[in-house]
């Protein structure tokens, strides 16, 4: 199985109007975010399945189930480019998301980490209790829970996305 890697991008209106008008701006985006930082992009890495099964149960909570992988959000328009996973949750949605993350914080990791091992999550990620790992997912879920929070404070829509 190829090595799959989840992206997170918050969408100002401007931004959006720019990704939808000129989908390979998507593509220079999702290429540049190796050699410089993009403000509102979070390279979840490997950690998307893991941070879903802990945080969602994989779309068990509805609201939840929309943070990584946007199981509710609608397809990007104008995307004929290979993201066909790509989806565009609506600020409404983003500002129910934020709540809840921070509700349940980075500690949740903690609590759920040992259902990864059941879950088979990918990249292994659990498959064997580690607590270097462990931090690292708590360390990218506040990364998730900030940036939600931004994302709502302002309005925004998000754009989740798994590409290899």
């Amino acid at each position: 199985m190829a090595t799959m890697y989840g992206v997170m991008i918050t969408l100002s209106p401007k931004r959006l109007a720019q990704i939808e008008g000129d989908p390979e701006t998507l593509e220079d985006v999702l290429d540049a975010r190796h050699e410089t930082e993009i403000p509102g992009l979070l390279d979840l890495g490997v950690t998307w399945d893991a941070l879903d099964v802990i945080y969602s149960d994989r779309g068990k909570d509805a609201i939840l189930g929309d943070a990584i992988l946007g199981r509710s959000g609608r397809k990007l328009d104008g995307d004929e480019t290979s993201y066909h996973s790509a989806r565009v949750i609506d600020a409404k949605r983003v500002g129910e998301i934020a709540k809840k993350l921070e509700e349940l914080g980075a500690a949740h990791v903690k609590a759920r980490y040992s259902a990864l091992a059941a879950a088979q999550a990918h990249g292994d990620l659990g498959a064997k209790p580690d607590d270097e790992e462990r931090e690292g997912l708590q360390i990218i879920a506040k990364r998730l829970i900030a940036l939600y929070k931004d994302a709502a404070k302002q309005s925004h829509q998000m754009l989740v996305m798994i590409v290899d």
